[in-house]
């Protein structure tokens, strides 16, 4: 199992492997300066399916698929600017071709991408580990309760500004 822990401010620790069947309660950074406390009582359920965040007890995970999103941007805009130059050129069915091309191309790395478990509170992910088939994914209700709240110019204090003795 391969691990990229966070904190509960979402900022990546650092990345550990470790065995599936016997889960550390210790993990350390590689260079041996941080360590995280990790609680696999609660987190794992009787198939060993991860059910519960072990590094900030988090009930609420969901799968994603393991491919880098920024890959998949970039693709989809290369294959627009080649789509869009190729039509402006008159040059329709290879146009669509280039198009049709990436639908292949999306498929294909859907099939063969594996999935990871991600934690809503503090976005660590789970990597080859079990999933059951029904774990959902990304809900945007359940995001937007763990999203961080920023800090805004309204919540400063207004220190020394109010008039004195009006």
């Amino acid at each position: 199992m391969r691990i990229k822990l966070c904190n509960l401010d979402r900022k990546p620790l650092f990345a550990v492997t470790c065995d599936p069947d016997e889960p550390p309660g210790l993990v350390r950074e590689a260079g041996g300066e941080r360590e995280v406390h990790l609680d696999w009582e609660q987190a794992l359920d009787e198939a060993h399916r991860l059910r519960q965040c072990p590094v900030c007890g988090c009930g609420e995970l969901f799968a994603r698929r393991d491919f880098p999103q920024a890959v998949g941007f970039g693709i989809v805009v290369v294959a627009a600017t080649v789509a869009t130059v190729l039509f402006a050129m008159g040059l329709l069915v290879a146009s669509v071709s280039v198009l049709a091309a990436v639908v292949v191309v999306d498929g294909v790395i859907a099939f063969f991408t594996g999935r990871c478990l991600v934690c809503y509170r503090c976005r660590s992910e789970f990597r080859d580990i079990p999933i059951a088939k029904d774990h959902p994914g990304w809900d945007l209700a359940t995001g937007e309760k763990y999203r961080p709240i920023e800090p805004s110019e309204f919540d400063e204090p207004s220190g020394g500004d109010e008039a004195a003795g009006s």
